[in-house]
């Protein structure tokens, strides 16, 4: 946080009062409310290893499987874990090479059969 000015996170701390996601000590500190943290380790544990510019929703809709929960936005849709994996190998996955068109066997007929 050293890079970055304090005053840049006003507008997320003003959220976090607004929304009483934290609490004041008697020491004049400030610490998660217990419900927070347990949500955040929850996130913690489903991003890991993430990419950090990755953000993560709670409670949309997945537009692959129509499950609500924990999804990701990804080319403009929210997709949970399992659609997000499947169109991710979807995207890598590559189409084998049409097989060449087999030559038509041409028997020659000798001979004609008598009708």
């Amino acid at each position: 946080m050293d890079e970055h000015p304090i005053e840049r996170f006003d507008p997320l701390l003003r959220n976090m009062l607004a929304w009483h996601l934290v609490e004041e000590t008697g020491e004049g500190g400030w610490v998660l409310r217990p419900e927070v943290a347990a949500r955040l380790t929850l996130l913690v544990r489903y991003t890991k290893g993430d990419e950090p510019s990755e953000i993560v929703y709670f409670g949309h809709v997945c537009a692959g499987c129509r499950s609500s929960g924990l999804t990701r936005l990804r080319d403009g849709r929210y997709l949970c874990d399992d659609c997000r994996k499947a169109a991710d190998l979807a995207t890598v996955a590559t189409l084998l090479p049409e097989p060449e068109a087999r030559k038509a066997r041409r028997f020659s007929r000798s001979r004609q059969i008598a009708s």
